[in-house]
């Protein structure tokens, strides 16, 4: 069984030399080479390979130079040579097929196109080094001939001869064939091969032809225009023709075009087109050969890479790539701009450049010990910038998994929290404030009236006053305790206690608060318990039937005069409010008032800061009411009618049973 087809790769990158070398060894024999003077030496050691594939850019000796360097040996000069870069300019790819390339493959690498054009480009050596040797026997047979004219018996056997290479020249041509229309049929679905006329006429195609496009059957698309071979975009074919104008105007014997054109299954689709001229002898005319490549796919992942790396530069976040060490491969501009360093200053430099000093050595322990079992790291740390000066960040940081589940790389997303640590000390000096600086007065306005009520000659208009003055004191520490709540609520550092509570004792206190603006508008409030119409203003335990719910009476009493507060100032003056208690598995209140919520804030009822038609509304009332119902795991929810003109709160508590 003869040896595969041997192929030298080229290139100053180890990673590319290994994508290269794993992608083509199951079909090749392959070397490689990290530079031209390294390929050149192994030219030396070893049989010239059937294929050099090459670098363009790389130090001391270019892919360019090295392909020079390489038409001048004789054992090389004819194997073929294709280019690898991530150069895509026109004037890029003349240069390389001037110094003798004979295709041109762009970065970054796909390893399927790759195999196709090294085995097209295999193939068609063969063809040619086939089509040599016949022309050399047929030489030889001539000189034979010639020289043994004499001998018939020798001149016999010679022709004999000669006809037994030719047949195998035959044989051997069959074969190539047969093996190009493998090619051309196994890779259909990605490619095909065309040739035709200065003009357009398609004089060949091979099969791959009506798969991709989607049309004609190649005999029905010989003899046409290729111009009208499918739906070619018009942008597209009329850059096509112009530059095929000035390729062939200009004598260049290769280029290379794209072309997009609508598939009858109505998507859009991308074809790069590899051309050269011939001449064909037969027709005494020149005429244009080339493969067409679909490179839709290959497009769409270029733009989603493109798309990927905008936003990993543009991202308001540091984005810090490393290899298992530690040291780092990539950082966004974002990591300049936080930390003053550059990427040329931190490339090749460990992550440890950015340490505080400020976490001890079991915090960073726990953190590769995460890393190292595959899991993502998250939490804030303290680092230090160019300048010196230390900065928060909340940081994730990942692992990179290759192919094989093994850790290849790191990658660190952090984000500057200074604000937030800027904000939770407010918070704290805040906290303080209204706990210390606000309650200590505050308790003097509570505790004096308690003294003063004491005294038994005071007459009974001083008495309100001095209880109104105690009220208004506690209501305004049930107001600082409660703000202090509201934002542990945001943060979830509320520590909440359910116990069981009264709800009907906690209306009658509710209902006591809002009294006075329920006279001013002129407003009626009707209290249903299981349906049975019960005085809003209980008196006495005995005169109602408790409804015992699991909640913290403060954050209770709070939401619901939230929520009877909003139910007054949206109700018409003159209307009713109605409040209904339903007693099932779970305590079931619900609060109606007249007037729709309006469409523009039905979508936001229970967001912070929204309010509509409240020259002093804060958008706080129903946020902090929804914010206390979730906090004690209630559930409240809204309704409300256009056609009624009426809105309606549900609450549903958790409610504890109770001896009759």
């Amino acid at each position: 069984m003869s040896n595969p087809p041997s192929i030298l790769v080229v290139d100053d990158q180890v990673d590319n030399l290994k994508l290269l070398f794993n992608a083509l060894k199951p079909d090749y024999r392959v070397r490689v080479a990290n530079s031209g003077a390294e390929a050149l030496e192994l030219l030396h050691s070893f049989e010239a390979p059937d294929l050099f594939l090459l670098d363009i850019m790389m130090p001391e000796m270019d892919g360019y130079a090295l392909c020079q360097r390489l038409k001048t040996i004789p054992a090389a000069s004819e194997t073929p040579v294709i280019f690898l870069t991530a150069r895509d300019r026109p004037e890029d790819e003349e240069r390389g097929f001037e110094v003798g390339a004979v295709d041109y493959v762009t970065k970054p690498v796909n390893p399927r196109l790759v195999r196709a054009r090294i085995k097209a480009q295999l193939a068609l050596a063969v063809q040619l080094k086939q089509a040599q040797r016949a022309v050399q026997a047929s030489n030889r047979l001539v000189a034979r001939v010639t020289r043994e004219r004499d001998d018939q018996q020798t001149q016999n056997a010679l022709l004999a001869r000669e006809i037994a290479e030719r047949e195998q020249a035959e044989a051997a041509l069959r074969e190539s064939q047969a093996r190009f229309a493998r090619l051309t049929s196994q890779l259909a679905y990605r490619l095909f091969f065309f040739t035709n006329a200065p003009d357009g006429e398609l004089l060949f195609v091979t099969e791959g032809f009506k798969r991709l496009l989607g049309g004609l059957t190649p005999e029905d698309a010989i003899g046409l225009s290729w111009r009208n071979l499918a739906s070619w975009s018009p942008e597209s074919l009329a850059n096509v023709i112009e530059e095929s104008r000035r390729w062939l105007s200009l004598g260049r014997e290769k280029a290379r075009f794209e072309l997009c054109f609508r598939h009858p299954d109505d998507d859009l689709r991308q074809l790069e087109i590899h051309a050269y001229r011939i001449f064909d002898q037969e027709r005494e005319q020149e005429l244009i050969e080339g493969i067409a490549l679909d490179v839709t796919e290959q497009r769409v992942l270029d733009a989603r890479l493109r798309t990927l790396a905008r936003a990993v530069e543009q991202a308001p976040v540091t984005i810090t790539v490393t290899d298992i060490a530690g040291d780092i491969l990539y950082v966004n501009p974002h990591f300049t701009r936080l930390s003053g360093y550059s990427q040329d200053e931190v490339r090749g430099k460990n992550s440890r450049l950015l340490k505080s000093g400020k976490h001890d050595n079991d915090f960073y322990r726990a953190m590769w010990d995460t890393l190292l079992r595959g899991e993502t790291w998250r939490g804030e740390l303290i680092n230090k910038n160019k300048q010196g000066q230390l900065y928060w960040v909340e940081a994730a940081i990942s692992p990179v998994f290759d192919d094989r589940g093994e850790v290849q790389n790191y990658v660190a997303v952090k984000q500057d929290i200074k604000d937030r640590k800027e904000l939770e000390r407010i918070k704290e000096d805040v906290e303080r404030i209204m706990r210390h600086d606000l309650k200590t007065p505050l308790n003097v306005v509570i505790n004096v009236p308690d003294l003063l009520l004491m005294d038994d000659s005071l007459s009974g208009e001083l008495r309100e006053d001095i209880e109104l003055i105690r009220e208004a004191g506690g209501r305004m520490l049930e107001m600082i305790e409660l703000s202090l709540d509201l934002f542990k609520m945001e943060t979830g550092q509320l520590n909440v206690s359910a116990n069981p509570i009264d709800l009907m004792r906690i209306i009658k206190d509710v209902y006591a608060s809002v009294a006075q603006p329920l006279k001013r508008k002129q407003l009626n409030l009707t209290l249903h318990q299981n349906d049975q119409l019960l005085p809003v203003d209980i008196a006495t335990e005995g005169e109602r039937r408790p409804v015992m719910v699991l909640a913290d009476a403060r954050l209770l009493g709070s939401m619901l005069g939230n929520l009877l507060t909003n139910a007054v100032e949206a109700s018409p003056p003159g209307e009713t409010i109605h409040l209904a208690i339903q007693e099932h598995d779970s305590a079931e209140l619900e609060l109606c008032n007249r007037g729709a919520v309006p469409a523009a804030m039905r979508p936001c009822f229970f967001e912070k800061y929204r309010t509509h038609g409240k020259a002093s509304g804060t958008g706080l009332g129903t946020y902090s009411a929804k914010l206390m119902a979730d906090t004690m795991g209630f559930e409240l929810t809204m309704t409300t009618s256009d056609a009624e003109d009426r809105t309606c709160l549900h609450l549903r508590m958790p409610a504890v049973a109770t001896a009759e």
